[in-house]
């Protein structure tokens, strides 16, 4: 078991912001914690930024070998239109292995060193591994307006401890508004989103913030957006600087390959063991949610759908988690709060053909709404479908709602009205492997455990 004090030894073992080493008489120093993304069991993606342009050179070896086992060097030149940052992908890599690599920058000396590990070989039994999760990280106390908003930021400084003594192989999930471009207010004299320049200044800004770096280092990151990593609240297509809010999206997150030339957006998939990890474009081909129901009315587009639908439906993985920034399964009325709720024909239309094609092992998995809820779906003759809708970090908390607790959906025991992150503890093998899902408040007090998806389901389709 882990305790406090094992949780407390082990953040302080981090590496933090300020131990960066100054690189060579160039002073060329890293902004900040380089972040290893998608990993795969031949390659990593390792997203690194300095404080200017240099070449970089990224020197790495498995941890376990002999003392003098050959070191691998790939190198990138990071250029000042890009932020002074690159995705590195370092390819032919031992499956199910950790590997330690320094950054170098310029003719500078080597940073201290960090860790990154690949998967296991697609054809090696499933094993016991977890998923961290969250959204909603607000990293200032005050909004502009004046207004206290974030807080309780040691919540990264808990994971990152956690994660750091965990002994299953971990990544995590950013699941919307990791960052927030923030309105204009008597303390921010123009909005972060009312040009291409504040908000790039925005991402490297947050990207840089001392509260992230102990959990960077932790482990693996993949990411998904919402309104707030994508424009104004409660943005939508019509925003005028989508495409460069794409752009920096795919520069400053490692996830695997995002969109396609003939449907770009933020929409992409991986699998790792046995699950698959399905990641929607909740933003770029919105409709506005305050608009009129209607047939055509749409938070994905019907091309997303299809790719969905498609990928659920040929995928051989034990467990389907498809993550989306606004929650899929709540309930209100139109044009009030985020969700699927507001796009009624879409999402009937999409939930009417999981039940007919009787989709196992499938998890939404959501954020957004400063609280956390629990959703149940059961539709006849089909298995039964859970949402873990996990909100807030540090955001302004927000409390449930009469209309939220009447939703027929709602599992109301699961419901937490403080700030939190989840887990996905994938445990068990063969027709007992089963997804258990937790929720922990910002010190790592456990609120509650339940098994939301199983290899197998009993007689009335719930989990096992």
């Amino acid at each position: 078991m882990t305790t406090r004090r094992d949780l407390l030894r082990a953040t302080a073992a981090l590496p933090t912001l300020g131990a960066l080493p100054v690189f060579g008489t160039s002073a060329s120093r890293l902004a900040c914690e380089p972040l290893a993304g998608h990993f795969a069991h031949e390659s990593v993606r390792l997203w690194i930024q300095a404080d200017d342009s240099v070449k970089a050179a990224v020197v790495f070896k498995p941890v376990k070998g002999a003392p003098d086992a050959p070191e691998t060097t790939s190198t990138v030149q990071l250029e000042a239109s890009r932020a002074n940052s690159a995705i590195v992908e370092l390819s032919k890599l031992k499956a199910d292995t950790r590997y330690e690599y320094t950054v170098t920058l310029g003719a500078g000396r080597a940073s201290e060193k960090r860790y990154f590990r690949t998967a296991p070989a697609p054809t090696t039994p499933s094993r016991d591994f977890r998923v961290y999760m969250g959204s909603c990280a607000y990293s200032e106390a005050m909004s502009p307006a004046g207004n206290p908003y974030g807080d309780e930021f040691h919540i990264f400084d808990t994971m990152a401890g956690r994660i750091n003594v965990d002994v299953l192989p971990h990544f995590m999930l950013w699941l919307g508004d990791n960052l927030y471009f923030r309105p204009k207010g008597k303390f921010l004299s123009e909005a972060d989103f009312s040009s291409v320049a504040r908000m790039e200044a925005r991402y490297r800004e947050v990207r840089a913030k001392a509260m992230f770096q102990k959990l960077f280092a932790a482990t693996h990151h993949y990411a998904i957006w919402d309104d707030h990593d994508f424009g104004p609240n409660d943005s939508y297509k019509s925003f005028e600087f989508k495409d460069d809010a794409l752009r920096l999206f795919k520069q400053y997150w490692p996830n695997p390959d995002m969109g396609s030339k003939d449907l770009p957006g933020t929409w992409t998939s991986f699998r790792h063991q046995d699950a698959e990890f399905f990641f929607l474009d909740d933003r770029y081909y919105r409709d506005d949610e305050k608009a009129e129901p209607g047939s055509s009315k749409a938070m994905f587009g019907p091309q997303q759908i299809a790719w969905l639908q498609k990928s659920l439906a040929s995928s051989n993985a034990t467990f389907k988690l498809v993550c989306n920034g606004s929650p899929l399964l709540s309930e209100d009325e139109n044009g009030h709060h985020s969700g699927w709720h507001n796009y009624q024909n879409e999402r009937d239309t999409f939930l009417a053909w999981l039940a007919k094609e009787k989709v196992a092992g499938l998890v939404f998995l959501s954020g957004d709404r400063h609280n956390t809820q629990v959703f149940r779906l059961k539709q006849e003759g089909a298995p039964v479908v859970y949402e873990f809708s996990c909100s807030p970090f540090t955001s302004r908390l927000s409390k449930l709602s009469k209309k939220e607790r009447a939703n027929p959906r709602f599992v109301a025991e699961l419901g937490v009205e403080q700030r939190n992150f989840g887990t996905l503890e994938f445990t068990g093998s063969g027709d007992k492997r089963k997804m258990i899902a937790s929720c922990f408040d910002a010190n790592g007090k456990q609120f509650w455990q339940r098994t939301l998806a199983s290899a197998r389901a009993d007689a009335s389709g719930e989990p096992i």
